[in-house]
C-alpha cells in the first residue's frame, strides 16, 4: 500500500487513494494515518532527524570497516606457524623412586610435579628446546610453630 503526501496550504495530510485501499472498501482513511498532520516546522525536525540517524548509521559502518582494517593489519599480531624446536631426546632425572603426580607444558618448558619416598614433593622443570632439566623446586611443609 503506497501513501502520498498531500500538501495543503501549510499543513501536510496523507491520503489513499480508492485504487489502493480497494473500491467500495468500507474504511474511508488509512488507519495507521487516521488524523495525522505534520506543519512545516514538525517535518524539519522530521527531515534532520533522518539525515542525522542517516549519518550516524554511515559513520559507524565506516568505523566498524577501519577497525577490521586496523586489527587485520596490525604488525606483531601474526600467529606464527613455527612450533618452538624440540630436542629430539629430552631426559629428566628425578630422585630414586620419586612418583610423578602432574605434567604441565607452557611454550617450550616441562613441569614435572613430583613426590618423593621421603615424603617432600617437587617440580623439575625441564627446557625442551635444549634438552635439559633448567631447574628444580623443593616443596617443604612449613611445620606449626609451638
Amino acid at each position: 500500500m503506497l501513501f502520498r503526501l498531500m500538501p495543503t496550504s501549510s499543513t501536510v495530510s496523507a491520503e489513499v487513494s480508492d485504487a489502493e485501499r480497494g473500491e467500495g472498501s468500507a474504511a474511508t482513511s488509512s488507519p495507521l494515518l487516521a488524523g495525522v498532520q505534520l506543519n512545516d516546522p514538525q517535518l524539519r525536525a522530521l527531515r534532520f532527524a533522518v539525515i542525522g540517524m542517516g549519518i550516524l548509521i554511515v559513520l559507524g559502518l565506516i568505523t566498524l570497516i577501519g577497525r577490521i582494517i586496523y586489527i587485520v593489519a596490525r604488525p606483531g599480531t601474526q600467529i606464527s606457524a613455527q612450533s618452538p624446536t624440540i630436542a629430539s631426546e629430552v631426559r629428566a632425572s628425578l630422585p630414586g623412586g620419586a612418583v610423578v603426580r602432574s605434567i604441565a607444558l607452557q611454550g617450550d618448558r616441562l613441569a614435572i610435579h613430583y613426590d618423593e619416598p621421603g615424603g617432600s614433593t617437587g617440580i623439575a622443570i625441564v627446557d625442551l628446546a635444549g634438552g635439559r632439566v633448567s631447574s628444580r623446586v623443593v616443596l617443604v611443609p612449613d611445620l606449626p610453630k609451638p
